[in-house]
């Protein structure tokens, strides 16, 4: 979510030469960070130069700030990495079409500016035009008492001390405490813990003691990863600075707490750990009120997100079943109603305790992970040997208060890989491609007594996704045909429960390819499906008109979820993402499905923050509402959407645009000084 300034005027301009004016400055009360606002004279031109320099006070000993300008949580996700790193390295900055209005820098005084945990330093503004001319420069004192802000930064006093190599390299399962280190390479003191036994060994888990009481802002500086979580949680976050940034984890009462220190895992074994320091900021109650603020009202939309066990398990050691728990027991905490976990795709193996077609219990390969073009791992197979996936996951989706719907993608056998199953390895003539083809009357059977031991098993509610894949259906008939045999099936058993069990379908939009073949206003009139869930295939047609479907389920039982896409080619967290959240909810939408949801719920955490605004109108709105009281305060930008793959943007991809500081107006597209697409408003993208 976007970060709500809650700040105080606490010193004004002291001199200002070469232009008239006044700066003001604010102090984040969360971050404590200094927020310098100043004039640009009217006469600037379109592009100029902002250099920022402080000194010890009255020591005239510049050097280069720590700044970044204002900019919004969805810009500055957006921000080009080596923008950034000019800025906080040099104190460098570009500012366009500023001329007559005030700008702000955004300055971080620690450590350097910020000894013993006061701030007292003369802070310049250099504004300079194309050819390196001062045009004007703006000086002012900062001045910060910050000493009831704790840093931890001295690794060494964990618990379990015995497992640091303080003094040499690690040796065996040892973390390893490093001291004076070089902090042009992004090491605050130059002290930072690092842990890396090997993949095949892994490190104890490290625990600092903490003697805090009340509300704090938990704040990290993770050049590396780590997996961090409190000694009362259930379970851990793992955290990374994407580019040596303080990240905002979490807020907490922290009276009996403790900080626990994890090692990461990934598709080999065991990952390289490190963490540079964790900043304890005090919040007071009104503080504290202050950052729920966004979230209040009701919840009155429905979420539904997808959680697919088998990619986590790819980058876990899974060996107890709790470890179901642990990542379910986001979904609440980022206001999902229904998990949709996906337990296989039909034909190949699956990832649940079935004994009615083979499990996934050993090798498996994955999606390109970086330059890794085919990642193997026995992660998911280990999950299958020690734990049940399905059994385990409803319950503790009870226990949760989330519904836990048992989820199969329509098909894809992955043919010639370890992922493909029997029954599509016996039968190929019943596969049309990589799918299973559904006109096929053994087919249907075999997809329906999944289902059955699913519903079996305990399953509240079952979904089948058919934008994975959508081959295997070849008329409108045959889809129906399956869906009204599945509304058959369930009926049985809810009949026999007592309850209703809903049925959950996502399939491709109408613009979408195969979307011709998808007749959701029978499936809605004849009551087979309860929810639909129209979708993008990747990352186009993410923003398809929703009304067809809202007039198709008039007058229906059916609740009509649009699907969003959670995965990084879908829209940037969170202001992308929220534009068509706002825009479908506009015209009516009862909710929205989110895939992959994991992606988000168990991703950032702010975008976890971000998802918990999604089930309330009103805190969309707000949310709105702020960013149009905000925008004009912000640096000016144009910011796109970067590509995902190592290799660059996927022919699937779509480029979109995020306007920062500008009205969301009219915009044109130019490639090569061609006019290629036009916008009268948002959504951008090309």
């Amino acid at each position: 979510m976007m970060k709500y300034l809650l700040s105080v005027v606490v010193v004004t301009l002291l001199w200002t030469t070469g232009a008239a004016g006044a700066i003001t400055v604010t102090v984040d009360p969360i971050t404590r960070y200094f927020q310098v606002s100043y004039p640009v004279p009217t006469d600037a031109p379109n592009e100029v130069t902002i250099l920022c320099t402080w000194s010890p006070l009255g020591t005239g000993q510049w050097q280069p700030a720590k700044v970044t300008p204002l900019l919004s949580e969805t810009a500055m996700r957006l921000l080009p990495n080596a923008t950034w790193l000019t800025a906080v390295t040099e104190g460098k900055i570009t500012e366009r079409g500023a001329a007559g209005l005030t700008r702000t820098v955004v300055f971080n005084p620690y450590p350097e500016a910020q000894p013993e945990g006061l701030v007292e330093v003369d802070f310049r503004i250099d504004v300079r035009g194309a050819d390196n001319t001062s045009l004007v420069t703006h000086e002012t004192i900062l001045r910060a008492d910050n000493s009831d802000v704790v840093y931890i930064e001295d690794w060494s006093k964990v618990f379990q001390y015995q497992a640091l190599a303080t003094e040499g390299p690690a040796e065996g399962q040892q973390w390893e405490w490093k001291t004076g280190q070089d902090t042009a390479q992004g090491i605050s003191l130059g002290n930072a813990l690092y842990g890396n036994a090997g993949e095949e060994l892994p490190l104890p888990q490290l625990s600092y003691p903490l003697d805090q009481k009340g509300w704090y802002a938990i704040q990290v500086h993770i050049p590396g990863a780590i997996r961090l979580r409190l000694t009362g949680d259930e379970r851990s976050d793992r955290l990374s600075s994407r580019r040596g940034e303080e990240v905002l984890w979490r807020w907490a009462r922290l009276d009996h707490q403790n900080l626990v220190l994890k090692q990461p895992y990934r598709y080999t074994g065991y990952a390289p750990a490190m963490i540079d320091y964790v900043k304890l900021v005090p919040l007071t109650e009104e503080l504290h009120a202050a950052l729920e603020a966004p979230y209040a009202g009701e919840h009155d939309k429905l979420i539904a997100g997808y959680w697919e066990p088998y990619s986590y398990a790819f980058h876990d050691n899974v060996t107890d079943a709790l470890w179901h728990r642990e990542y379910l027991t986001a979904y609440p905490e980022a206001g999902v109603d229904i998990v949709d976990m996906q337990i296989g795709r039909f034909g190949m193996k699956v990832v649940y305790e079935s004994r009615l077609t083979d499990n996934l219990y050993y090798a498996t390969r994955g999606d390109p992970i970086g330059n890794v073009k085919h990642p193997q791992t026995d992660n998911v197979g280990r999950m299958q040997q020690f734990t049940n996936t399905l059994q385990t996951s409803i319950r503790h989706a009870d226990e949760l208060d989330v519904r836990l719907h048992a989820n199969f993608g329509a098909s894809n056998c992955y043919p010639g890989s370890p992922l493909q199953g029997d029954f599509s390895k016996a039968h190929p003539e019943w596969m049309r491609g990589s799918a299973l083809r559904y006109e096929v009357p053994e087919v249907r059977a075999y997809a329906l007594s999944l289902y059955e031991e699913s519903l079996e098993i305990g399953a509240k509610g079952v979904s089948l996704d058919f934008c994975r894949y959508p081959e295997t259906i070849d008329t409108v008939e045959t889809c129906n045909l399956f869906l009204k045999e599945l509304r058959a099936l369930v009926d049985t058993f809810a009949q026999k429960r007592g309850e209703a069990i809903p049925i959950l379908v996502r399939f491709p939009a109408e613009e979408v390819r195969k979307g011709n073949l998808f007749d959701y206003a029978t499936w809605a009139r004849e009551g087979w499906v309860d929810y639909i869930c129209p979708s993008n295939i990747q990352g186009r047609h993410l923003n398809f008109d929703i009304t067809p479907y809202q007039e198709a389920l008039k007058g229906t039982q059916a609740t009509l979820l649009p699907a969003l896409d959670g995965l990084g080619w879908g829209p940037t967290m969170p202001g992308l993402f929220l534009e068509r959240v706002a825009e479908v909810y506009k015209v009516g939408a009862e909710g929205i499905y989110i895939y992959q949801a994991d992606a988000r719920v168990l991703g950032s955490p702010m975008d976890r923050r971000a998802m918990r605004i999604l089930g309330n109108t009103t805190a969309v709105q707000r949310w709105w509402k702020e960013d149009a009281r905000l925008r004009p305060t912000r640096s000016k930008g144009i910011y796109i959407t970067s590509s995902i793959q190592v290799g660059g943007f996927g022919k699937w991809q779509r480029l979109r645009v995020w306007l920062e500081g500008i009205p969301m107006g009219k915009m044109e597209f130019y490639i090569d000084d061609t006019l290629v697409s036009s916008h009268d408003g948002p959504p951008y993208l090309l």
